[in-house]
């Protein structure tokens, strides 16, 4: 397999730490990334994006391209969607409320849905 290159983000230096990576171990290191990656997509084929409007999605894509994604902005997701600029603020409510319902991996889903 040919060698790629891959931008290291703060998530994945500290992936690389847990596997040893620093000690020359690449291979534990691309190994447990391609696990969970694979997680990942299993997690998204099990998880239908949520169905929303075109309004919704200009919401839901102002609200994340705002900022950095964490584990914070998704469970607070339905409260920024208030603050967004976009759409009335009945629309930003009812999408809101949408929210509120979504567990986490849902969440994720429609923010990859947006492709963004």
């Amino acid at each position: 397999m040919a060698r790629k290159t891959v931008w290291m983000n703060q998530p994945l230096e500290k992936l690389a730490k847990e596997c040893g990576k620093a000690n020359g171990r690449e291979g534990k290191f691309s190994a447990r990334l391609g696990d969970v990656v694979e997680r990942f997509d299993i997690i998204m084929k099990l998880t239908p994006a949520p169905e929303i409007t075109d309004i919704e999605k200009m919401i839901l894509g102002e609200v994340v391209c705002g900022s950095a994604l964490s584990a914070l902005t998704v469970k607070y997701m339905h409260e920024s969607i208030m603050d967004a600029a976009t759409g009335t603020e009945e629309e930003r409510m009812t999408l809101r409320d949408k929210v509120i319902t979504w567990s986490a991996a849902e969440r994720i889903a429609a923010i990859e849905s947006l492709g963004v």
